[in-house]
């Protein structure tokens, strides 16, 4: 099979937690709502992908278990193919607790479960891709397989860094684009420089990569590639809903229009307009039909 955009990365299932605003330590709220959906990183970077136009393949570990099947019948329900993903016995499906307040912000804990036994099971695999795109929700060895599989079948390799490691992996100079946020920047760089061009010089120059892509949240995103540097402002939004999710709806479509022919500034234009959308619905996937 040949996919536009092959993802590896995690699944889980979330559950949002409505909060009037972020508790202190050793504070207790009451919760304006609950609800439960879909999530992962992996799993709504390929969602956003599929949504975006292109073909995308995921390879990713669920548990053995309800949460596990129904996560994999939403990225169907989303057009993205499955036959990558494998069932784990024993060990549950991946889980994220997300509290919203109600200006939009959230904060997420994850349990990794399922997730840390993903493999890319790409080795011997006859699958090709145009891209694929990674992040750090599984293990770094399954993160080195896919980006030797890019290598292998000359895929351009995606490389979203979040969460951010210690230090950059080993494959990351291959990344075109490294995808990264403010915060992310500066941990990843070792720069005490906030300014996103500096930041985005820095981890040219540390780590190598092809090309960056800063996040700017309700700013927009710059694109570094080439020696030069372009900022993408953010397209305004009449009410933020919700902002889980918004950063991999950016790069699952920045991932969909590499495949589908763009170039970088203009997918991560096409990325800047979904992501905003992406914040006028709760949740980190919009509800399916």
């Amino acid at each position: 099979m040949e996919a536009d955009v092959l993802v590896l990365g995690s699944i889980n299932q979330d559950i949002v937690i409505g909060v009037p605003r972020h508790p202190h330590p050793g504070e207790t709220l009451m919760a304006t709502k609950v609800s439960r959906g879909p999530g992962g990183k992996g799993a709504n970077q390929a969602a956003a992908a599929s949504r975006a136009g292109s073909k995308v393949l995921m390879a990713a570990a669920i548990g053995d278990d309800e949460a596990g099947r129904e996560q994999k019948r939403a990225l169907e329900r989303d057009g993205v193919d499955t036959s990558l993903i494998r069932s784990v016995v024993g060990v549950p499906t991946g889980m994220a607790h997300i509290q919203v307040d109600e200006q939009g912000e959230n904060t997420i804990v994850v349990a990794q479960g399922a997730n840390a036994y993903a493999m890319s099971s790409l080795e011997n695999s006859a699958h090709r891709a145009k891209v694929v795109l990674v992040q750090n929700e599984v293990p770094s060895g399954a993160l080195g397989d896919a980006a030797k599989f890019a290598r292998r079948c000359g895929a351009r390799l995606v490389v979203n860094a979040a969460p951010v490691p210690q230090s950059p992996l080993d494959f990351y100079h291959q990344a075109d684009p490294l995808v990264v946020n403010e915060h992310e920047a500066i941990l990843l760089s070792g720069s005490d420089d906030s300014d996103p061009r500096c930041l985005a010089r820095e981890l040219m120059a540390r780590i190598g990569p092809r090309s960056v892509v800063i996040t700017l949240g309700a700013r927009g995103c710059l694109v570094a590639e080439g020696g030069t540097a372009d900022e993408i402002p953010a397209v305004r939004v009449d009410e933020v809903i919700d902002t889980t999710g918004a950063g991999d709806v950016f790069v699952g479509v920045l991932a969909a229009r590499l495949a589908l022919g763009d170039a970088l500034i203009e997918a991560a234009g096409r990325a800047v307009e979904s992501a905003a959308e992406a914040v006028t619905w709760a949740g980190a996937r919009p509800a399916q039909a």
